[in-house]
């Protein structure tokens, strides 16, 4: 096994390149000051500073002396108030947050005293996180994430969780995790401060290796002066400026020992030890989120969301509510379309009813006792009319049924051989009536299901004479069962004769109460109904302003109107259940900005670390989606199964795909819009603020 120091070397590949004197960190007269209320405090009163490649720099101070602030500065993560900062000749202080962002993730390490690790997060993942942002890919990411950890001392504990290592192994992820982008300037604060004296000498050893071996500069702040002698240069803050700053001609080595003394310069006369020159990459103002950085955010947010399950869980419960709510209730208006529109499908083709007297705004006037349409004006309109295909004249009465024993009263419809075009209904059994039927007045019948049930006890009624009052009829034709109509009648509870037959024996009558019309097209119904008004009129012999005395019902415009009256239905429910989507979505919004709050700090480490405004938007955005579509998926689940319950009661009422799509499409929606508030929140932090969070 390799001590911690032999694992350290592992981290250069390659030989040293040639040393240079390029200038990495040049800050010329750096102020900083900070308002609270009106009040103005300043923490940096004008320093400059010069940092060459190669040079490991331990800066001091008393509490309270600027230092940290000056790291900060440094690192980016925060700018002067006043005063011109240069990383590698760029003039960092005039960058957007973004740009400064890019510095971070290619051209600094940070090592914080408190580690600053993800919690719950295994060491490689938390070493991987630079890589993440920097678009690394996924295979060559966990290649260096490993090799970094290895080189530390970390091998075989890539998949330990924060909270399962050691004070002196999680500073050694955070190492790690500050080495794998390769960057130029490594930035240590109090890097020893909460380990022993042992661990605290191998971290130091570390940065020395690295310095020596890499020529990577190193800035360490530290209050011990023990550990300030390792390095080669010592920076000492006072009450906001640097009140000393000289070289240590011969820095402690790994075992402590003191090999010369140091002597006291002034910056400009400080030399390069050693350094490296490493290549920056070019900033990208305009990175676009990899495939691979989405699903790296996706598990990250899952992962979020899993530590909460029960949260988590409420949280879902209005959109889980509010998607079901929409399914159901649309799914229930189309069904109760579908319905509707069936029933008027199954009364007939192109149907057109035609009755005897007229209509006004309190119904039909007059129909019972109107003897205004004949048998002749059903023929003439077939005749006559170029837009009707089929009529059939109506003449109904209503008797006792007898056979053998068995009796029963139902509705006896005199129709012609026509009828069960018009009606859309298809014989059973046996056949229908004929044109010679209906010429001769015969006394044959065609039994609904109903009656064959009630007489026969379902046995075939084909052949079998029963009684119908006082004359008797041969039962020729059994029809297919309709079931119920939109009034809850039922259609199978009807026998069918000649209406010839009916008129003669039964009702004594030459006039006809209604009549079937069917139109030769659907787009043909409007034209049939206005050439059935204008020939019945003639024949009537009605004159120009005299009210019709037979009244034509164009069953297309019962159902437009059907259609429109159930559409407005659906949308009506639609709405109302989308008030509980909304009422999830600001649940939603609630949590998410309890998870801003509670996640401060891991924010904090993410733009720390060179994660762009971009990114943490991206990553609570994705944490809301994901709730608000989980949300959805359960919901549509559980939206199918209510569909079914009105199957109990012989409604059918299918899941709407519709429904589906538009309940999907509304909870991601919900998801973007009560999600972007929270997710803006985090990534406007400032990564200073984030980090010092409690």
């Amino acid at each position: 096994m390799l001590s911690l120091a032999e694992h350290a070397t592992a981290i250069a590949e390659s030989e040293p390149a040639p040393r240079s004197a390029n200038e990495v960190i040049r800050l010329e007269d750096i102020h900083k000051v900070y308002r609270m209320g009106e009040v103005e405090v300043p923490a940096l009163r004008g320093f400059s500073l010069t940092v060459r490649e190669g040079e490991f720099v331990a800066i001091m101070g008393a509490s309270g002396s600027g230092k940290s602030t000056a790291m900060n500065i440094i690192g980016c993560l925060d700018q002067p108030t006043h005063g011109k900062y240069y990383l590698n000749g760029q003039d960092v202080s005039e960058l957007t947050s973004d740009e400064r962002a890019e510095i971070r993730k290619r051209k600094i390490g940070f090592i914080f005293q408190s580690y600053n690790l993800l919690a719950r997060t295994p060491a490689v993942e938390n070493v991987e996180l630079p890589m993440i942002y920097a678009n690394i890919d996924p295979a060559e990411r966990h290649r260096r994430a490993a090799a970094a950890l290895a080189s530390v001392g970390l091998e075989g504990r890539e998949q330990s969780f924060s909270n399962q290592l050691s004070g002196g192994e999680q500073q050694r992820v955070a190492i790690a995790r500050a080495l794998v982008n390769q960057p130029v300037l490594i930035l240590a604060d109090e890097p020893t401060g909460n380990l022993d004296s042992r661990t605290s000498i191998e971290i130091i050893e570390i940065f020395q290796r690295l310095n020596r071996e890499q020529g990577i500069t190193v800035i360490v702040i530290t209050h011990e002066s023990d550990i300030a002698q390792h390095a080669g240069r010592i920076v000492v803050f006072k009450d906001g400026r640097i009140d000393k700053d000289y070289l240590v001609t011969a820095p402690r080595d790994a075992a402590g020992e003191l090999r010369g003394e140091h002597t006291e310069v002034s910056t400009d006369q400080l030399a390069l030890r050693r350094g490296e020159a490493l290549h920056a990459s070019r900033l990208t103002h305009a990175v676009t989120l990899s495939t691979a950085k989405l699903l790296i955010i996706f598990r990250v947010a899952a992962r979020a969301l899993l530590r909460n399950k029960v949260r988590a869980a409420l949280t879902m419960l209005g959109i889980i509510i509010g998607v079901a709510a929409v399914i159901t209730l649309v799914s229930i208006g189309q069904g109760a379309q579908a319905m509707i529109q069936n029933e008027i499908a199954s009364m007939g083709t192109n149907l057109l009813f035609i009755g005897a007297g007229s209509m006004d705004a309190g119904g039909v006037r007059g129909t019972a006792a109107a003897r205004t349409l004949t048998a002749d004006d059903i023929t003439a309109i077939k005749r006559e009319c170029p837009s009707v295909a089929l009529a059939s004249p109506s003449a109904n009465a209503r008797a006792q049924l007898v056979y053998g024993g068995n009796n029963w009263n139902t509705q006896i419809q005199g129709v012609n051989e026509e009828f069960p075009q018009i009606r859309n209904w298809q014989v059973a059994s046996g056949e229908f009536l004929t044109e010679a039927d209906v010429r001769k007045s015969t006394r044959v019948a065609v039994l609904g299901q109903k009656i064959v049930d009630e007489l026969f006890g379902g046995r075939n009624p084909i052949g079998e004479t029963i009684r119908v009052g006082e004359l008797t009829f041969q039962v020729i034709g059994r029809m297919t069962p309709k079931g119920q109509d939109m009034g809850g009648r039922d259609q199978d509870d009807v026998m069918f004769a000649p209406f010839t037959t009916i008129q003669k024996k039964l009702l004594a009558v030459t006039h006809v109460e209604t009549a079937f019309v069917s139109a030769i097209s659907p787009d043909a119904t409007k034209n049939a109904e206005q050439e059935i008004t204008s020939l019945l009129r003639q024949r009537h012999r009605l004159k120009t302003g005299e009210e019709n005395d037979f009244h034509v019902r164009n069953l297309s415009d019962v159902a437009s109107t059907a259609e429109s009256v159930t559409n407005i239905l659906t949308i009506l429910l639609g709405s109302i259940a989308s008030i509980s989507l909304i009422v999830g979505g600001i649940g939603i919004m609630n949590i998410m900005l309890v998870s801003v709050t509670e996640r401060t700090r891991e924010i904090g480490i993410r733009l720390a670390i060179g994660a762009r405004a971009a990114d943490v938007r991206a990553q609570f955005l994705i944490e809301s989606i994901v709730l608000s579509m989980a949300g959805g998926a359960v919901g549509i689940v559980l939206g199918a199964l209510l569909c079914l319950i009105p199957k109990l009661f012989g409604w059918s009422t299918p899941a709407s795909l519709t429904a589906i799509l538009v309940a999907v499409l509304f909870s991601g929606a919900v998801g973007i819009s009560f999600g972007y508030y929270p997710a803006r929140k985090a990534a406007n932090l400032n990564p200073i603020e984030a980090l010092r969070y409690e």
